[in-house]
C-alpha cells in the first residue's frame, strides 16, 4: 500500500502501532484468511520447543538430579503441553483466542525456565548472553503471538536476565548497563520487525481484497453482459415471433427514405404483396393521399404521442382501403426504425358513412314529420274554430230556442269535445314548434299570482267534479317574472291537471312557491297513484304514458308532462319529478333567479352589504 503523498495519513490511521489493522472487523479477517499460515509457524516452533525440551538432558549433567532439575524438567514439559494443546486441541477459527492464549503461555514458560536454567546449571555468561539473545529473536520472529504480549513477555525476560547477571559473573556496573542496552536494542529491532511484517502482511491482504473484489466486479459485469446479450437475443426471438405472428398488420420502415425493412403476414396479406418483392418497397405508394408528406410528417410527432391517424390507402390490386396508422420510433438490429402498425377501419368507416345517411334521413323525416304536425294542426283549427263557434251559439240558443232539450245536449258535448281537440292540437303544435325550433318566447312582465289562479280557474271545474281542492301557497308580496305568459300558464295548465286527473276523490292537489337560493321554485304536490322511479323518463317522453295499455283508466295522449318540460327549459329552468307509487307526485319547476324582476337589483345591493 502506498504511504507518500496525501495518502499516507490515512495509511497511518489504518495501522495500530503494532501494525495490525485499526479497523477489528477487518483484522478479524486477515485473522480468518492467514489462520493456515498461523498454525504453520506454531508448528514450527512446535520443533524448537522439542529441542527446547531435550535440554533437559544437559540440565541433568550439568545440576543433577533434585528438586531444581524436576522443577526445569516440569516447566519444559508444561511448555510442550501448552504449544501441543494449541495445535491440536484449538486448531479451528473459531478458537483462535484460546490458541494465542496457549501461545502466549508457551512464550511466558520459556521466558521463565531459560533464566532458570542458565543459572541452576551454571552456565558460560557468553554463552547465557547469547542463548537470551536468541530466544528473544525467536520471541519476534517465530511466535505468532501479539506484539504487545510479544514485547511485555521479551522486557520482562531481558529485565531478569539483568537482574541474574550478578549470578551468573562477575559483570561491572557498566557492563550491565551495556546488556541492557543490548537487549533494548535487541527489543527495538524485534519491534520494528514485527510491525513491518504486520503492515507488509495486511497491506498484502488488502491488495488481496482489492483484487478480489474486482475480479467479483468484472465477474458480475461479465455475467450480467452475458445475460444481457442472452436477454437481447431472446428478446429478439420473442420480437420475431410476435412480429410475424400478430393478427394486426405490421412493418418497420426506414424513416430516411420509407422502404420496407420488414412486414409480417398480416402486413402483406392487407396490402397483397409477398415477402420478396416486399424487401425495399417504397411504401409511400400505398397511400392515396393528395399531401402525403405533410400526413406523413403528422403521423411522426402524433405517432410518437401515442395517437393514431386515419389515412386512406390503395392496394396493391387498386382497391382503396381505410385505416387507422400509428407509428413508434425503435432499434432493430442496430439501426434506428419505424414501428408502423395498421388498423383496418374500412368496415367502421362504412358503416360511421352508413349512420350518418341514416341520421340526416332521419332529421330529415322528424322535419317533415314536425312540419307536416303543424301544417296539419293548422288545418285542423279552421273548422274546429267553426265547430265551437256554432256549438256555444246552440248551446247558449243565442239566435232562438232550439226546440227539444237534447239538442242542445248534443251542441253542449260537440263544444266540450271540439274545446278538448283544440286543446289537443294546440299541445301537437307547440311540441312540433319547439322539436323544429320554430317555438319564439314572447316575454313581458307578469304576476305570478295571476298565472297560477288564471291556471287553476280553467282546471277548478274538473277539479270540483271530483271533490278535489286546489291550494295555494304563494309569497307575500306578489312576485313579478320576466316569462311567456302563455307557455308558463301552459306549464302550469298541463301540471295541475296532470295532478287532478291522478289524485283520489275527496284528496287535494297543492300548489307552492318559494324563492330559494338559486332559483325560484314551484312545486305542483298530490297525493295520487304516483309513478314508478324506473317509469318517470317514459313519462317525459312526448305520446308515451306509463299505462300505455288500451284499456287504461285515464284519458290522455302523453303529451302534458312532455311540452311542459320543453317550455321550462326555453325559460332557462328545469323540471323534475319526485314520485312513489301509492304515495303521490311531486312535480318541480325551477326557474332562473334572473327572471324574477328586480331579483339581480336587490341580489347586487345584499351582495355589497
Amino acid at each position: 500500500m502506498p504511504e507518500s503523498g496525501a495518502d499516507a495519513p490515512e495509511v497511518e490511521r489504518a495501522f495500530r502501532w503494532t501494525g495490525e489493522f485499526a479497523d477489528p472487523s477487518l483484522e478479524d479477517a486477515y485473522a480468518r484468511a492467514s489462520w493456515t499460515e498461523t498454525r504453520a509457524r506454531l508448528h514450527v516452533v512446535l520443533i524448537a520447543v522439542y529441542i527446547y525440551v531435550g535440554w533437559a538432558v544437559f540440565d541433568f549433567l550439568l545440576i543433577g538430579p533434585g528438586w531444581a532439575f524436576a522443577a526445569l524438567t516440569a516447566g519444559r514439559l508444561a511448555t510442550l503441553a501448552a504449544i501441543l494443546i494449541a495445535l491440536k486441541r484449538f486448531a479451528r477459527y473459531d478458537d483462535h483466542r484460546k490458541f494465542m492464549f496457549c501461545a502466549m503461555a508457551t512464550q511466558a514458560l520459556v521466558a521463565i525456565v531459560a533464566p532458570l536454567s542458565l543459572v541452576l546449571g551454571n552456565v558460560d555468561f557468553s554463552a547465557s548472553l547469547l542463548a537470551i539473545v536468541v530466544v528473544l529473536f525467536a520471541f519476534y520472529i517465530s511466535l505468532p503471538t501479539g506484539l504487545a504480549s510479544t514485547l511485555a513477555i521479551s522486557a520482562a525476560l531481558s529485565f531478569t536476565f539483568v537482574v541474574i547477571c550478578p549470578w551468573l559473573a562477575d559483570v561491572p556496573l557498566a557492563a550491565l548497563g551495556q546488556i541492557g542496552a543490548l537487549f533494548a536494542v535487541v527489543n527495538a529491532i524485534g519491534v520494528e520487525l514485527v510491525r513491518t511484517a504486520n503492515r507488509l502482511r495486511r497491506t498484502g491482504f488488502l491488495t488481496l481484497m482489492r483484487q478480489q473484489e474486482l475480479y467479483d466486479q468484472l465477474k458480475r459485469e461479465v455475467e450480467v453482459r452475458r445475460e444481457a446479450e442472452q436477454a437481447v437475443r431472446s428478446t429478439e426471438e420473442s420480437f420475431q415471433s410476435l412480429f410475424y405472428a400478430a393478427p394486426l398488420p405490421i412493418s418497420l420502415i426506414d424513416p430516411a427514405d420509407y422502404r420496407l425493412v420488414q412486414a409480417n403476414i398480416a402486413a402483406l396479406k392487407l396490402f397483397g404483396i409477398s415477402g420478396e418483392d416486399a424487401i425495399g418497397f417504397d411504401v409511400r405508394a400505398f397511400f392515396a393521399e393528395e399531401d402525403l408528406d405533410a400526413r406523413l410528417d403528422r403521423l411522426l410527432v402524433s405517432g410518437r404521442a401515442g395517437v393514431p391517424v386515419e389515412f386512406r390507402l390503395k392496394r396493391r390490386d387498386g382497391s382503396l382501403i381505410w385505416a387507422l396508422v400509428s407509428a413508434a420510433t425503435v432499434q432493430f438490429r442496430g439501426r434506428t426504425v419505424l414501428l408502423i402498425g395498421i388498423q383496418d377501419v374500412t368496415a367502421r368507416h362504412k358503416e360511421a358513412e352508413t349512420l350518418r345517411e341514416a341520421r340526416d334521413l332521419a332529421t330529415a323525416a322528424s322535419r317533415s314529420k314536425s312540419e307536416f304536425l303543424a301544417n296539419m294542426s293548422h288545418e285542423l283549427r279552421t273548422p274546429l274554430n267553426a265547430i265551437i263557434g256554432f256549438s256555444e251559439a246552440l248551446e247558449r240558443e243565442l239566435f232562438g230556442p232550439v226546440g227539444n232539450p237534447r239538442y242542445r245536449e248534443y251542441a253542449e258535448d260537440i263544444h266540450d269535445s271540439g274545446v278538448h281537440l283544440l286543446s289537443l292540437i294546440n299541445d301537437i303544435l307547440d311540441l312540433s314548434k319547439i322539436e323544429a325550433g320554430h317555438f319564439k318566447l314572447h316575454e313581458d312582465e307578469t304576476e305570478l299570482d295571476r298565472l297560477v289562479q288564471a291556471a287553476t280557474r280553467i282546471v277548478r271545474h274538473r277539479a270540483q267534479q271530483s271533490n278535489i281542492a286546489i291550494e295555494c301557497d304563494l309569497p307575500a308580496p306578489p312576485l313579478f317574472l320576466v316569462a311567456d305568459e302563455r307557455a308558463l300558464k301552459q306549464v302550469l295548465i298541463n301540471l295541475v291537471s296532470n295532478a287532478v286527473k291522478f289524485s283520489p276523490e275527496g284528496s287535494a292537489v297543492r300548489i307552492e312557491t318559494q324563492v330559494c337560493a338559486e332559483s325560484l321554485r314551484i312545486a305542483i304536490i298530490d297525493k295520487g297513484i304516483g309513478i314508478a322511479e324506473n317509469d318517470i323518463p317514459k313519462a317525459l317522453t312526448p305520446f308515451t304514458q306509463v299505462d300505455g295499455s288500451l284499456s287504461r283508466a285515464h284519458e290522455g295522449t302523453g303529451l302534458g308532462l312532455p311540452l311542459a318540460k320543453h317550455l321550462t327549459e326555453l325559460h332557462g329552468g328545469t323540471l323534475t319529478i319526485e314520485s312513489a307509487v301509492g304515495v303521490g307526485t311531486t312535480v318541480i319547476v325551477n326557474l332562473p333567479l334572473s327572471r324574477i324582476v328586480g331579483r339581480d337589483a336587490s341580489s347586487k345591493e345584499t351582495a355589497a352589504i
